[in-house]
This record gives structure tokens, C-alpha cells and sequence, in this order.
């Protein structure tokens, strides 16, 4: 029975290409040159709204894959260097990872209070 809970726990590979694909979703519509202000400028509801579509489809698999307490943060540590490998400014990758992490964890109380209600 634990070999599962091992299994996900470990299997960092999946959380990893979860990271990946979501910040080049997030490079595809806003590129990290117009997150350090050069060429064409994005108003900040637009900037939003392409962050929010990001992070929920990271929530959206975080709760397919009932991600744990070190699923959730090393997705969020997945998250943050692939911003930065992208070369997103610093302030940027902070904003954006803490947007993540609350949001996935967020999401993950919001289920559990559920469930526990019922």
C-alpha cells in the first residue's frame, strides 16, 4: 500500500514536465522580453488573465494527481527555475510562483474542507 504514496512522492519527472509545459505556455503568450518591458506592452488585467489560464491548468493537474504538501512545493520550485531558465525577471518569477503555489494550495483546502463537510 505505501509503494504508491512513494511513487508519487518521488516521481518528480511528471511535476517537472507539468513546470515546463506551463511556463511555455506562459512564455508562447507573454514572452519574458515583455515582462522586462521591451516591444509591446500588455495592459496588467491582460498580464493577469494569461497568468490566471496558466495556474489553473497547474491546479487542474495538481488535483488530478492529488498532489501532497512536497508534490505542491516542488512543483512550485519546478515552476520558479523554469521562469528564471526562461529569463523572466526576478519580481516577475516571484509574483508568478507565489500565485502558483497559493492557488494549488488553496484549491487543495478548498477540496479537502469539502470532502470533510459531506
Amino acid at each position: 500500500m505505501p509503494l504508491p504514496f512513494f511513487k508519487k512522492l518521488f516521481a518528480s519527472t511528471e511535476i517537472n514536465t507539468l513546470a515546463e509545459s506551463l511556463v511555455n505556455e506562459l512564455t508562447r503568450r507573454y514572452p519574458p522580453s515583455m515582462a522586462s518591458g521591451e516591444g509591446r506592452r500588455l495592459s496588467p488585467q491582460a498580464v493577469t488573465n494569461i497568468l490566471e489560464s496558466v495556474i489553473n491548468k497547474g491546479v487542474s493537474k495538481s488535483r488530478e494527481w492529488n498532489l501532497g504538501l512536497f508534490g505542491k512545493a516542488r512543483l512550485g520550485n519546478a515552476f520558479r527555475w523554469a521562469l528564471t531558465d526562461k529569463g523572466y525577471p526576478e519580481k516577475f518569477v516571484e509574483t508568478a510562483t507565489e500565485a502558483l503555489v497559493i492557488y494549488v494550495t488553496r484549491q487543495g483546502d478548498r477540496k479537502s474542507a469539502a470532502s470533510g463537510k459531506a
